[in-house]
């Protein structure tokens, strides 16, 4: 089984007429797709193997050699801290709650962004803005697990993903899964019912 059917098999859900749907954490839209990172972040081995099998390789491709591998808490940083590992580079993340970045980032240094997944790219756009205030260079690819958008870049970088998978989020009051019936729930607390069905 490669990398990606590994990621699905074990952490995504999505929808399929079933009784209950997800309603996601940061935007509180709904979704018909998620991928619960708990389960990919807690295998160390694939971790390493998303690493090196697909960004690492990436990078390497595109000659990049980054100063610094940046996320965001809390499910982006041991993908990240990886990656720096790999890559012998400095390792860091944005506060999202002070929209800082307190680490000692030089004006020049290149960067790479990391996450954990892209639904709407606010959380990559906003660690984007934060680096490059401080004089961080963020260069191409964006790298994450998984890509729901359908998108190929964000802020006129590119977007480079374990897997990608076109997901829709809809207001609960145009949300077509509620119209049929399906109740929209917190996807990690509900994770089992969700996989039953």
């Amino acid at each position: 089984m490669n990398i990606s059917q590994s990621i699905i098999k074990k952490s995504v859900w999505k929808f399929n007429n079933s009784k209950l749907h997800v309603k996601t954490l940061e935007s509180g839209l709904h979704s018909d797709l998620y991928l619960n990172t708990d389960f990919v972040v807690s295998d160390p081995k694939l971790v390493e193997s998303i690493v090196k099998d697909i960004f690492v390789k990436e990078l390497n491709s595109r000659n990049i050699k980054p100063d610094w591998i940046i996320s965001y808490p809390p499910y982006g940083l041991p993908i990240a801290f990886e990656l720096a590992r790999q890559m012998n580079a400095k390792f860091g993340y944005i506060d999202r709650k002070s929209n800082e970045c307190n680490f000692d980032i030089k004006v020049g240094e290149t960067i790479i962004v990391i996450g954990d997944d892209i639904y709407s790219g606010g959380s990559i756009k906003e660690t984007i803005q934060i680096v490059t205030s401080k004089g961080g260079i963020v260069k191409s690819p964006i790298l994450t697990i998984g890509n729901f958008t359908g998108t190929k870049s964000i802020m006129d970088l590119d977007v480079v993903s374990a897997i990608s998978e076109k997901g829709n989020l809809y207001e609960e009051n145009v949300c077509p899964m509620c119209k049929l019936g399906s109740k929209a729930v917190s996807p990690r607390i509900h994770w089992n019912d969700l996989k039953k069905e």
